[in-house]
């Protein structure tokens, strides 16, 4: 296990940031990999991350420190630690109530930041454990990822995505996942922010990213694709452009 320790803050106030930023370089073991205003640009980015210790401020524009957390919750590890700050301390015994680790009151002084770092050390030491299944979920295509769809954010086990398929109707790509539900993105989301998503996902034409894990059998002569039962009725054909790239992602015997 690393002995740094990993930190994301989200805070729409820029000098809070910075502040906050400043008082941690006092500490060599706290490690800040990145910052946000917009709460909702960080659930990807934090998801993607899983950081160690999350910096929230309670309010903030479109998705409140709370609400945030909420969406986050479900994707992120168990031992995530917490910590809300806030100008208003009513919100304390809310914080408390999202089984947060610890709240500041801003402005905080220096004192009351070294007992939340000395707890979060104490708390590192004994997270080992929990950090190995957390890498053994991922390792075993289990994590999650989190999905701007046009109802809302949708958080998704990427092992569940069978294929996506662009609607040119639409301007937007629509995922299938196994239990064939389908889930229309956003406009804004592009193929090769799908493809990111892992190595088991491929293209296989313009309007087609499949999750070759769904993956059988290929025709020679129709380059069509055979996807394992129940999804074998899925008519998926491979483009010339992208085959030699399939091609290169198989182990080929």
């Amino acid at each position: 296990m690393s002995d740094l320790i990993n930190i994301m803050i989200v805070d729409n106030e820029e000098a809070c940031v910075n502040a906050l930023l400043k008082d941690l370089k006092h500490y060599p073991q706290m490690n800040v990999i990145e910052t946000f205003n917009s709460p909702v640009k960080a659930i990807t980015r934090i998801i993607q991350e899983q950081p160690d210790v999350l910096f929230l401020d309670v309010e903030m524009p479109v998705l409140n420190g709370f609400e945030l957390l909420k969406e986050l919750r479900s994707a992120m590890r168990p031992d995530l630690c917490v910590i809300f700050y806030s100008a208003f301390d009513k919100y304390m015994l809310e914080a408390i109530r999202a089984s947060s680790f610890d709240f500041l009151l801003k402005p905080y002084q220096m004192e009351e930041l070294d007992v939340v770092i000395k707890r979060i050390e104490e708390n590192h030491l004994n997270r080992k454990p929990v950090f190995e299944e957390s890498m053994k979920n991922i390792e075993t295509g289990e994590r999650r990822i989190a999905l701007q769809t046009i109802d809302g954010l949708r958080l998704q086990k990427s092992n569940d995505i069978v294929y996506f398929e662009f609607l040119s109707d639409l301007h937007c790509w629509q995922m299938t996942l196994s239990d064939r539900t389908v889930y229309k993105l956003r406009s804004t989301t592009v193929a090769k922010s799908l493809l990111n998503i892992g190595k088991t996902f491929i293209q296989t034409a313009q309007d087609c990213i499949l999750n070759i894990d769904y993956l059988c059998a290929i025709e020679n002569k129709t380059l069509k694709c055979k996807l394992y039962p129940p999804f074998q009725d899925i008519n998926i054909i491979i483009s010339r452009r992208y085959y030699s790239k399939i091609k290169s992602a198989l182990d080929i015997i």
